[in-house]
Order: structure tokens, then C-alpha cells, then sequence
């Protein structure tokens, strides 16, 4: 069925908010320019909206997937599922029987196929983060932050070392001042515990710092729409790939903290050239802002119906 012969394209998602497979799901309707609406895929929770069916289900994390399948039966409706690494197994991923799968990085590459295949590797996590967000952020926050000095480093930090966090603190106080900039640091809550650490660190040069679940609004997003370049330090999967949506030079530090599959992770962006290892050279190169969730509405539009969404 295509999505151009419905007459309002629904699309529905089924994920679990409570999951780390959360998330992808939404990022991508967002995406695709139509109306959507979210189910809990949770066990237990109701999923049975009244009027028509869906014209596509985009799902998340293997309940989820299971759930939208028997949608399809129902309804002939396509489905869109955003997999988990328990089902990318080289074994298992040949045989997923949805209309169109969205790989997770370092578990299973597909092999050179045609346009036509059923699956999409990604790098990183598709997210909300879009040019579009960024620059919405970047006009909110643009009189609050106008005061800073550039350039402007973003430190996104989640380390939970105290000596890291206090040595990194001063590396890029030392750069910043050097530079006649700032740092503005967003401490993630993982990273709490060595957030007084990292300020002690930075006491050298102008900086912001803001600990994730402070009252008050959240400026991350400001800090990255405005930031001249971005320090990444002990983050998650979806920070790493959030960050790389902005159109600055993007750069990794490792703590010795890091789990094999973020150490992987970030290996495949530095051969993708999305990021570098931080050194003592802030100056952009040429790279083309990482927009996952784009990309794959862009794809789903171009298969599943050519009048489906906007640009």
C-alpha cells in the first residue's frame, strides 16, 4: 500500500519510552512531514486507537516490532522497524520480515545491494536533533548567551572520574583562554559526580556549566546551536550522534571509561570523518552535519509513496 493513496498518510509509533530503544522511532516520524501518533508498546499498556488503521507503523525494540507486524496483518500497512542489536545477528537480520529495517552501527553491515533492499545502516542514533531544532535553538538562546567570547566550546560531558574530569577541565580552560574564547559545559547525569571536579578545571577561562536536572531550562541545545566547536567526553551513543547534527567541528576525547561499543562507535565516526580526536587544534574541515532521522524519512518517502511528506 502506498502512502500517497491515503488521504492523510497515518503514521503510528510503537515504542516504549521507558526502553533505550525509545526514541529512534519518533525521531523519524518527526521527520517525514505527517501527522503521527505514539502508542506505548510497554506490556500491558493499550494500543488500540479508534478510526482507520495506519498506513505505516515505525517501531522500536523487539515487543514493539513483534506488535507491528500483526498491525500489518490486520491493515496492509508498511512497517518501518528501528532494530535492536539482539536482532541485527548476521543470522537473524536476513529474515526480518518488515518492509524496512534501520541497522544499529557495528553489528551487522549489509551488503552492497541494490536501492531496493530492506535495510538501512546508520551511524550512530537518529534523533530529533535536526538543522531545523538547531536553529530554532540558536535564535532562542541568541540574546542569553551573546555575551560570550568566541569561539565557543561546547564540553558534553558524562565521565564520572574526578582526576579525568579536573585534567580535561584545564585542557580546554588552557584552550579557551589561548584562543580568547569560552567553554560553555553541559554535565550529563552521569558525569554528576564529577561535575564540582570539571569546574575547578575550568576556573581558568570564562564558562558556563550546566549539571542535566538543575531548575530551569535546559540550554544544551543553545550552547549547540551556538557553539564554534563541540567537546565530547564520556557520552552515550545519542549524544555522540545529537552533536554531530551541528555544522561545527566535532571532537571525541576518550577518559578510559568508555564501553567497547562507544569506543567502536566513535572509531566508525572518526572513519566517517564526522569526528575527530580532540588534540590541540580546534580549526574546522569539510563534513556534512550527521541527519540519520532526515535521511531515513527522506528513503521511506521515496519508497512508500512520492507525495508523502515535505523536504
Amino acid at each position: 500500500m502506498s502512502l500517497a493513496l491515503l488521504p492523510q498518510a497515518p503514521v503510528w509509533v510503537l515504542d516504549d519510552p521507558r526502553s533505550p530503544a525509545g526514541g529512534p522511532a519518533s525521531a523519524i516520524a518527526g521527520r517525514l512531514g505527517l501527522p503521527f501518533r505514539r502508542l506505548d508498546s510497554a506490556p500491558g499498556q493499550p494500543h488500540r486507537p479508534g478510526g482507520p488503521g495506519p498506513g505505516l507503523v515505525l517501531s522500536a525494540g523487539t515487543a514493539s516490532g513483534l506488535r507491528a507486524l500483526l498491525l500489518r496483518s490486520r491493515h496492509g500497512c508498511r512497517v518501518v522497524h528501528c532494530a535492536t542489536r539482539a536482532l541485527t545477528l548476521p543470522r537473524t537480520a536476513t529474515w526480518l520480515p518488515f518492509d524496512l529495517t534501520v541497522l544499529p552501527h557495528g553489528v551487522f553491515q549489509a551488503p552492497a545491494q541494490p536501492e531496493t533492499s530492506r535495510f538501512i545502516p546508520v551511524l550512530g542514533t537518529p534523533n530529533v536533533v535536526s538543522p531545523g531544532l538547531l536553529a530554532r535553538a540558536r535564535d532562542l538562546w541568541a540574546e542569553r548567551l551573546s555575551h560570550l567570547p568566541h569561539p565557543r566550546v561546547l564540553l558534553l560531558f558524562g565521565g564520572t572520574d574526578q582526576k579525568a574530569a579536573l585534567a580535561l577541565g584545564q585542557r580546554l580552560s588552557a584552550m579557551a583562554r589561548e584562543r580568547g574564547g569560552c567553554v560553555m559545559a553541559s554535565v550529563l547525569p552521569s558525569g554528576a559526580h564529577a561535575a564540582d571536579a570539571l569546574a575547578v578545571g575550568l576556573a581558568g577561562c570564562l564558562h558556563l556549566i550546566y549539571r542535566e536536572g538543575e531548575p530551569g531550562e535546559d540550554p544544551t541545545l543553545g550552547f549547540l546551536g551556538h557553539a564554534d566547536a563541540v567537546v565530547a567526553a564520556g557520552v552515550g551513543e545519542r549524544t555522540l550522534s545529537e552533536a554531530c547534527a551541528a555544522a561545527v567541528p566535532i571532537f571525541a576525547t576518550l577518559l578510559g571509561t568508555e564501553r567497547r561499543d562507544i569506543r567502536a562507535l566513535i572509531a566508525r565516526m572518526v572513519q566517517a570523518d564526522q569526528i575527530r580526536m580532540l588534540a590541540d587544534d580546534l580549526s574546522p574541515w569539510p563534513r556534512q552535519p550527521l541527519d540519520e532521522a532526515g535521511r531515513i524519512a527522506r528513503e521511506i518517502r521515496l519508497r512508500f509513496g512520492k507525495s508523502a511528506g515535505r523536504e
